[in-house]
């Protein structure tokens, strides 16, 4: 995805002043001024002379110094691990999942939702997805002991990644990079994210991406959606992500009815032998393909190489 993405939510104004972040956290301004001047828990951009304006990154180091100090900590020793845990935060993007998981597990929507545009922006959503949101989704999914109720970290990290998903499919070029190719995404709901994501790097070039469900909701089978999909015309390629037996018998049924050239998605994909399906690891190696394609012409970059 180009850098520009999601230049208008990178540029926008999140700056507090000490009364909102009073109200939010629940700490009065006095002790918050206190921290400041104690501990250096002020805003970290502070201009002499200038009011208090805490960014997103205060609040957070904040919201951690009342988690150790309501923990039992002394205040000069909640402060200092506040501060040591926010200098390994990442300032915008992660370097890694593990930074990633770690600004999960900080919980803190809006700032996850901040590293994972920085992400995008400087990667591109495809690799978002791959170097960082997926490994970071299966670590946290690992963790022993599972999670508190009513807060689950992985559903989080899922949850926002889905909205910058959106925004990234909002901001898509409103002219075409290419023809505007019907594309059919088949997913299950294990693979529904990764599925959003290849739909949105494609409509990014100007496809006409819907996502069908393989599973059977009401008696309504993947078959039937799909009947249904095509009275609109054909697809010119059909995309699957999917696994075991019902995901092999569906791509099957399609490409005998209407024989469209298929890709399927993943390690886990099902072996399906037909001169129609393609089968790749990846979700990037599957956009590049389908670029190859449909447009060879296409500038791959915009896929977010890097």
């Amino acid at each position: 995805m180009p850098r520009a993405i999601i230049e208008q939510s990178a540029l926008a104004d999140r700056s507090r002043t000490v009364s909102s972040v009073s109200d939010e956290l629940g700490v009065s301004a006095s002790t918050l001024r206190t921290w400041e001047r104690r501990y250096g828990l002020g805003p970290a951009q502070r201009e002499a002379g200038a009011r208090r304006r805490y960014q997103p990154e205060d609040v957070e180091r904040l919201r951690a110094m009342i988690h150790h100090v309501r923990a039992g900590l002394p205040a000069a020793e909640a402060a200092k691990r506040a501060l040591a845990e926010r200098a390994r935060l990442p300032q915008s993007g992660p370097d890694n999942a593990a930074q990633l998981r770690t600004v999960v597990l900080a919980d803190d929507y809006e700032r996850l939702e901040e590293v994972l545009e920085s992400a995008v922006a400087s990667h591109g959503l495809v690799h978002t997805w791959s170097r960082f949101v997926e490994p970071a989704l299966k670590s946290l999914r690992s963790a022993p002991g599972g999670d508190p109720v009513g807060s689950s970290p992985a559903i989080m990290l899922v949850n926002a990644f889905q909205r910058v998903c959106r925004c990234a499919y909002q901001s898509r070029p409103t002219r075409a990079l290419i023809g505007g190719d019907r594309i059919a995404i088949v997913s299950d709901a294990l693979h529904e994210t990764p599925a959003q994501v290849v739909g949105v790097a494609l409509a990014w070039y100007g496809c006409d991406v819907r996502l069908l469900s393989s599973e059977n909701y009401g008696g309504i089978s993947a078959a039937d959606r799909f009947r249904e999909y095509v009275r609109g015309g054909v697809p010119a390629l059909t995309i699957v992500l999917g696994c075991g037996p019902s995901c092999a018998h569906t791509v099957e049924s399609l490409v005998a009815r209407y024989g469209v050239p298929t890709i399927m998605v993943g390690t886990d994909a099902p072996d399906v032998l037909s001169v129609h399906v393609q089968r790749v690891r990846t979700i990037s190696a599957c956009v590049e393909e389908a670029l190859a394609l449909l447009a060879p012409q296409a500038d791959l970059q915009l896929v977010g190489r890097s």
